[in-house]
């Protein structure tokens, strides 16, 4: 492999993995707002509990006052009744005597449901408070291997940083530019080529393309702008020989047939050549012509000259769907073209 291409590689790594520890270190703010959000739950349901003890304490001392109010009533009632000279006035007074002793029992029944109210809340203060010791204690751990976890990571992207520079040091300047600017449109400035095809978009790649990547050369894919890589390591097997005549295909963008432009197969079978075309956006097919006694290289070598090299995974189908593309073939072939090489 060319050795700019082996450090522009060795590149993308570095770059890729720098991008993920970006991500980590801008994401830790957040994941400590997250633990700290956590203890501030469990710290707010200690003070809902406690300030429910001091609402109901304070509950209790306003009705002890008012049975106090209604007990001092009594008593002054009890006075007047001894000095009354009517019986309508001795009847009044123990009205209000019984009225008084009733909002009495009523102020104790409040007491006591108080009480109990007053155990429930201190079982939830109990409760909330060793919550909150146990959320402290995963709050301060999490925060400290948080802590920890940002310092690994700082210093990980400073030698990556460094490494990177040093890459970057050794390659061609116009690759770095090309690298750069592909890198911040695609995501990745360099992709795998493999079985004729670009592996970063899935694009078939032209034979003179394909014959310099094999060679170690350095290009770009025609459709995505990637630089290409080649490696041997992961090259198709070549397929194994066979008695059975074996039939060679070629699948083309043609822009300029038809309405469309057209999906064009040419085919080698049985010593004769066929072409095929269909309409690039319907998928209806538009002709087809067959040459005895030759090769498709030699009887449609415009064709092949003019046109954009495409991969389909299924072959023969042009003998399945002599007169419609099905629609998922379509649309993989659609994939394959620039947007402005087709006509809409």
């Amino acid at each position: 492999m060319n050795v700019d291409l082996e450090r522009l590689l060795s590149l993308q790594e570095v770059d890729g993995r720098i991008s993920v520890l970006k991500t980590e270190i801008a994401a830790l703010p957040k994941r400590v707002q997250q633990i700290e959000s956590k203890l501030a739950s469990a710290r707010k349901r200690v003070d809902d509990a406690k300030a429910a003890i001091k609402a109901n304490e304070h509950a209790r001392r306003n009705y002890e006052q008012d049975i106090q109010s209604e007990n001092t009533k009594v008593s002054k009632f009890r006075d007047q009744s001894s000095s009354v000279k009517t019986n309508e006035q001795y009847k009044a007074l123990l009205h209000e005597i019984s009225f008084s002793e009733q909002a009495i029992r009523g102020y104790e029944d409040k007491i006591l449901d108080a009480m109990v109210e007053l155990e429930a809340h201190q079982a939830e203060l109990k409760a909330a408070e060793a919550a909150l010791t146990s959320e402290t204690e995963v709050n301060n751990r999490e925060k400290a291997e948080a802590t920890q976890r940002s310092t690994e990571t700082e210093r990980e992207l400073a030698a990556l940083v460094a490494q990177r520079n040093e890459l970057r040091g050794g390659i061609d300047e116009s690759l770095l530019v090309q690298y750069d600017r592909v890198s911040r449109g695609r995501g990745t400035g360099l992709a795998e080529a493999r079985g004729q095809r670009c592996m970063g978009c899935q694009v078939m790649l032209r034979p003179q393309v394909w014959s310099v990547v094999q060679s170690g050369g350095v290009q770009s894919c025609d459709a995505c702008s990637r630089i290409l890589y080649y490696n041997p390591e992961k090259a198709e097997p070549a397929p194994a020989a066979s008695n059975i005549p074996q039939v060679e295909r070629d699948w083309l963008f043609l822009p300029a047939m038809g309405e469309h432009g057209a999906f064009v197969v040419l085919v080698n079978s049985k010593g004769n050549a066929t072409m095929k075309a269909y309409d690039a956006l319907t998928g209806s097919a538009l002709e087809k012509h067959t040459e005895k006694g030759t090769t498709y290289q030699q009887a449609f070598a415009d064709l092949l000259r003019d046109g954009r090299n495409l991969f389909v995974d299924e072959p023969g189908i042009e003998d399945k769907h002599k007169e419609q593309l099905p629609p998922e073939i379509l649309e993989d072939l659609r994939h394959q073209i620039p947007r402005s090489a087709a006509r809409e």
